[in-house]
């Protein structure tokens, strides 16, 4: 069984901590505790996908702790997985939601599909910096048995 599994960081476990500092100065003790275990609870929060070869199937889960939410669905056959680059701009202020980038404004993060047959056309697994990408992507081939295309240049190859 494939694993991927990344730390997510929360902005609402710092919410829940702000929360329950309210509740404290205002003497409500039990309901401060309750939001302080949640905001503990979230702060411990990870992302991952495990992708079932056996049986066809990946799991696209949120993990808090030890308890993991998503649910498993149908994998169609795989065809091959990808390296893809992804641009990414600071500017915001662009009406449409297609946001074209300038050169001096962007960074870029890199992103690994696993291409399939069926409607979905792609299951997206991670995303992060071109070297652990790369690394993850072959590691999801050899898993896999299944070639690795890089498509973070123009010039598109087989990297296994």
């Amino acid at each position: 069984m494939y694993i991927y599994e990344k730390y997510s960081f929360r902005i609402f476990s710092l919410l829940m901590a702000l929360i329950a500092f309210i509740f404290v100065m205002n003497t409500l003790y039990v309901v401060a505790a309750i939001a302080l275990v949640l905001g503990i609870m979230l702060s411990f929060s990870y992302q991952g996908i495990k992708i079932d070869r056996q049986n066809s199937c990946y799991l696209k889960y949120d993990r808090f702790l030890w308890w993991k939410i998503g649910r498993w669905e149908q994998l169609s056959d795989p065809s091959y997985v990808t390296v893809v680059r992804i641009n990414l701009s600071s500017r915001r202020i662009v009406p449409s939601p297609i946001v074209m980038p300038e050169a001096r404004k962007t960074s870029k993060a890199y992103k690994v599909n696993l291409v399939v047959e069926g409607d979905e056309r792609y299951v997206s697994i991670c995303r992060g910096t071109l070297e652990e990408m790369t690394a993850e992507a072959l590691r999801l081939g050899k898993h896999m048995d299944i070639r690795v295309l890089d498509f973070t240049t123009h010039e598109k190859k087989w990297i296994l």
